[in-house]
């Protein structure tokens, strides 16, 4: 580890630029390789300064805001793909590679990594595993957890450590990659991940099902559930997402499909058939128009750019209770206001509700409402609560921090720990 001092930004523009929940920091600093990640942070050690990883930003509304940001660490020069093996199905990149960039890459050699997240040209690797972000192909491949396979972070004492390797099927040691996952910069700076790739393919197809209400468009839900069709995914839509889509309904139920052709023209064909059981209207898209229409889903559930008086609502249930929370939902659109925007990744139980011109103690009430509430982004300071509270091991979790952050210096009150 070099001694050398590295170099901040400490001017206007560069500080505004990284603002967090209102909280300007002091210093931004954007070092351009790994072994620079490790010298910044060990200096910021030696300084007793918090640090704040730096992303793409787009996750940065999420939580509670910081107690003191003395410094930024942007990853936004580590963009370099690794190692690829396109023979064994690996690739390792760094954390400031967008996933936007990352799946154009891969497209010249026919792979992908089945990661589908809100604003792909901005939104990076680092900031995906950090905040466990998810989208709707999550239904049939799971989430970044599922395909990591290695990792690279900086802790907070600047010592570099890695986890995992370039092997699928790696299982010494111990498996850090899923402690990593969802700590939102608490634990470590992520610097570079290894991934197991998939190829691209052959066909995809979508069905678009416009339903006249919510009853009808869970029982359609419930039934591809049940059947032997396996959509890589199924979202539920209301009208205002519904007619991003080109779908004018109450509720709308897009089901895609990727795989070989006659799969995928059964899953079409089947999820037509069961539209015609009710008084629905159905739209097909394939290949690129499909592509198209599920980044615009995957979009709906960004928490950046944000109003001051928007929220974004995550929540998570089972799938069997999808239409409870959604009835409570509704009521509380009714009762508290701020014109909820609802889509949910049905199969999964997984959701997203937008608010709009809401004051604190309306959104106070909002998740008052939804104790299903995980996590919350927002331009608010004054919230009484951000997250959901742990229902079990919270304890574990605060050792855990701990053990890695003795001093709290990394993100300190942003997260659950």
């Amino acid at each position: 580890m070099s001694d050398a001092t590295p170099s901040f930004f400490t001017d206007t523009a560069s500080r505004t630029s990284h603002t967090i929940h209102g909280v300007v920091p002091e210093r931004v600093a954007i070092p351009t390789s790994q072994a620079a990640v490790a010298t910044v942070m060990h200096h910021a050690a030696q300084q007793g300064w918090t640090v704040v990883p730096w992303g793409g930003g787009t996750h940065q509304l999420i939580g509670a805001p910081p107690t003191r940001v003395d410094l930024v660490v942007s990853t936004a020069a580590l963009t370099t793909v690794l190692q690829h093996e396109p023979n064994d199905l690996t690739i390792s990149v760094e954390a400031g590679m967008t996933a936007g960039a990352l799946r154009a890459y891969l497209a010249t050699h026919g792979q992908m990594i089945p990661i589908d997240p809100a604003l792909p040209d901005q939104t990076t690797i680092g900031g995906m595993i950090a905040t466990a972000a998810d989208g709707p192909r999550r239904a049939q491949y799971g989430l970044l957890r599922d395909m990591i396979i290695g990792i690279h972070v900086v802790e907070v004492n600047g010592q570099p450590s890695r986890a995992g390797g370039m092997v699928v099927k790696n299982v010494s040691g111990f498996d850090m990659m899923k402690l990593y996952h969802g700590s939102y910069g608490t634990l470590a700076l992520i610097t570079a991940a290894n991934f197991k790739l998939i190829p691209i393919p052959p066909a995809r197809g979508s069905v678009l099902i416009g339903c006249p209400n919510l009853t009808d468009a869970l029982t359609i839900v419930d039934t591809l559930m049940q059947s032997q069709l396996t959509p890589v995914a199924c979202e539920l839509l209301d009208a205002t997402i519904g007619r991003q889509v080109g779908i004018d309904a109450a509720w709308t139920v897009a089901v895609g499909s990727e795989g070989p052709e006659p799969s995928v023209e059964r899953h079409i064909r089947d999820a037509t058939a069961l539209a015609s059981t009710i008084a629905a209207t159905v739209d097909v898209r394939r290949m690129t128009v499909h592509d198209q229409l599920w980044r615009t889903i995957a979009d709906a559930s960004a928490a950046s750019p944000m109003a001051d008086g928007d929220v974004l609502l995550r929540w998570a249930t089972i799938p069997a209770l999808v239409g409870d929370v959604l009835a409570r939902i509704a009521a509380a659109g009714t009762r508290i206001g701020g014109a909820p925007v609802i889509h949910v990744r049905a199969s999964t139980g997984c959701g997203y509700v937008c608010l709009k011109g809401l004051d604190t103690a309306e959104k106070d009430a909002w998740i008052d409402a939804l104790p299903e509430v995980i996590a919350v982004a927002t331009t608010d300071n004054t919230l009484a609560r951000y997250w959901h509270a742990p229902a079990g091991g919270a304890d574990v979790m605060q050792r855990i921090k701990a053990e890695f952050d003795p001093q709290g210096r990394l993100n300190p009150g942003r997260f659950v720990v």
